[in-house]
């Protein structure tokens, strides 16, 4: 039976952080994950600037589109067209860029196990036991990076989050349509209850998709298909789902030495619906964590204490952002439209530089206006 410092539980962008970041403190690490990578990830691929600043050097090169204008778009209204002073955003194809950074682990000293799925974990007076469809491992720390539907969490009794859910898809883009989208995002406001749909231009294609916070109601497929019919007319784009995990209130992402990050954690932000920021961040802040608890001391808990202050912040306003917004979206679609204020707080968050309190206290004080007005 192989012993590790830690074993890392799913290979996303959180888990493969994770990996290379502990591999380079010289700690063993073991990266499992079911599926046989590269994996196949439905998912706009759309990375912030911040999200930027946590990615390792070797994977830069793999960001395929830099799309500086953004267009606000509702049935009713006249589509809004901003354009921004750097990228609104950074795309890259998820599969491909998935491998670079679970190939930056593997180079960097991790040791990847794919197609080798949890079953069990045990507790154990050093850390845990581990049970795979293959093996069984000793572990001090496990890093749960597996996803929404984390087998760790279940295993663990780790609270769930509230689940929203998308559809997405792409197609190459013809000449025309890729004169159109080449640089640019559009955001349409109407076509869902509690969400959006979009079109995300990446290297000659066109990422298209639909995603709500709640789903339950309404038959997103068939938003989907209607979205494709609209955009991509008789071409046939192969639809594929994927949950939104969020909460409303706050859970320590942490049970004993074991560690959630990223999507296992629960905590994508639940206005925007970006997560692969999150899941760099709590991938680098719980990665910090072990190695500080190794090698200094100091408390493992720091990992809960800085989520909190770090982390949680920015998440719990996007969450009082989107009770605010969507209840309200075709109000606020027009609103947006006719404000630059608001326009710019919401590029400065998607661009990763302004912060929801900002966007929050506007949209307020506009609800109000809108209130005494009438």
């Amino acid at each position: 039976m192989r012993k590790f410092s830690v074993v890392v539980v799913g290979g996303g962008p959180a888990g493969s952080t994770a990996a290379y970041r502990l591999a380079d403190a010289g700690l063993s690490v073991l990266l499992l994950e079911k599926a046989r990578m590269p994996l196949v990830k439905p998912c706009g691929g759309a990375l912030t600037h911040r999200a930027l600043s946590l990615l390792p050097r070797e994977v830069v090169p793999y960001i395929q589109s830099h799309p500086d204008r953004w267009t606000l778009s509702h049935p009713n209204h006249t589509p809004v067209t901003v354009a921004t002073p750097e990228p609104y955003c950074h795309v890259v194809d998820r599969p491909t860029f998935d491998y670079a950074l679970v190939e930056v682990a593997s180079r960097r000293g991790a040791l990847i196990h794919d197609g080798e799925a949890l079953v069990n974990m045990a507790a154990t007076p050093a850390g845990y036991l581990l049970t795979t469809t293959h093996s069984q491992y000793e572990a001090a720390y496990v890093v749960a990076a597996d996803g929404a539907h984390s087998t760790v969490a279940r295993l663990t009794k780790f609270p769930l989050p509230r689940l929203g859910a998308a559809v997405e898809g792409e197609f190459l883009a013809d000449a025309h349509e890729w004169e159109l989208y080449a640089n640019r995002v559009e955001i349409r406001l109407g076509d869902v209850p509690w969400g959006y749909s979009w079109i995300i231009p990446r290297s000659g294609w066109l990422n298209i998709g639909v995603g709500s916070f709640q789903p339950s109601a309404f038959p997103l497929k068939q938003r989907f298909l209607a979205l494709a019919a609209s955009v991509a007319g008789s071409r046939t784009v192969s639809p594929k789902g994927h949950p939104l995990p969020y909460r409303w209130h706050y859970v320590s992402p942490m049970t004993g030495h074991t560690l959630f990050v990223g999507d296992a954690a629960g905590y994508m932000d639940a206005f925007s619906a970006e997560g692969i920021y999150s899941a760099l961040l709590t991938a680098t802040l719980a990665s910090e964590c072990i190695i500080r608890h190794i090698t200094r001391g100091d408390p493992l808990t720091a990992y809960a204490r800085r989520f909190r202050q770090e982390v949680w912040p920015p998440l719990r306003a996007a969450a009082r952002m989107s009770i605010l917004f969507y209840p309200r979206a075709l109000f606020w679609a027009r609103h947006f439209g006719q404000d630059p204020r608001l326009i710019r707080d919401y590029l400065d968050i998607a661009r990763g530089y302004g912060s929801y309190q900002a966007l929050q206290q506007h949209t307020a004080r506009t609800l109000l206006h809108h209130w005494f007005k009438s």
